[in-house]
């Protein structure tokens, strides 16, 4: 019996501190902006400054669905570090397929499309993020550092 009790006692902690978290990741949402901070750990040349980043959503209670674009936004940058600013599109979590509730917590995170050696193919050369560095999830409300590095 007793160990039963701990058990349940165990769970019961485990999963209040999961529950905190995720409201608190929730809380953010509520925010129209996002501020990102591009950087690199090397220093990368860059040719073509012209760059897509986007913006993707999806449920942090729900695995192996794919996540929605948000919103999509050109920039020019010629060196890095640089930073951008996005806003979020009003009532963006309508956007989020499958649908999320109110009290769901959400994962954001960003991608690159970027071109910076300016040979007119994406791949080998170009800036992309650095997935060995830092996953590019983003929290709204805050500053967000997104690792990159030239594609080998």
């Amino acid at each position: 019996m007793l160990k039963l009790t701990i058990s349940v006692l165990a769970v019961a902690l485990a999963a209040s501190s999961c529950s905190t978290t995720l409201n608190t990741k929730k809380m953010n949402t509520d925010t129209t902006g996002l501020s990102v901070k591009i950087q690199s750990t090397n220093a990368i040349a860059v040719k073509n400054p012209s760059g897509k980043i986007r913006l993707y959503a999806v449920s942090a209670q729900i695995a192996d669905v794919p996540a929605t674009m948000i919103l999509e936004k050109s920039f020019t940058a010629d060196q890095i570090p640089f930073d951008l600013k996005l806003d979020l599109p009003k009532n963006h979590l309508k956007l989020i397929q499958p649908k999320v509730s109110d009290a769901e917590p959400i994962k954001y995170y960003v991608t690159l499309d970027w071109d910076s050696n300016g040979d007119g193919e994406k791949g080998k050369g170009d800036i992309a993020i650095d997935f060995n560095k830092k996953f590019p999830t983003v929290i709204l409300g805050q500053e967000n550092e997104i690792f990159v590095a030239e594609s080998k």
